[in-house]
């Protein structure tokens, strides 16, 4: 198969989550994907600054257990 171009790509993909999810689906599952805003690499900086790895891991373990993760 080739490689589609990006908006081929772009148009292709709409049609197919359209016609698999309908119309307000697709545009609901688009909007999952949509960019956010700020800056992530600054903003995780501030939350995880004073964590150890091990607290984090720990804060893993605890959200897979009680199913969050």
């Amino acid at each position: 198969m080739r490689l589609l171009t990006l908006p081929e790509l772009r148009r292709r993909g709409f049609e197919v989550l359209v016609r698999e999810l309908g119309a307000a689906n697709a545009l609901r599952f688009l909007h999952l994907h949509a960019p956010g805003q700020g800056d992530y690499t600054r903003e995780r900086d501030q939350w995880l600054s004073g964590l150890t790895i091990e607290e984090i891991e720990d804060e893993i373990h605890r959200l897979r257990a009680r199913g969050e993760l």
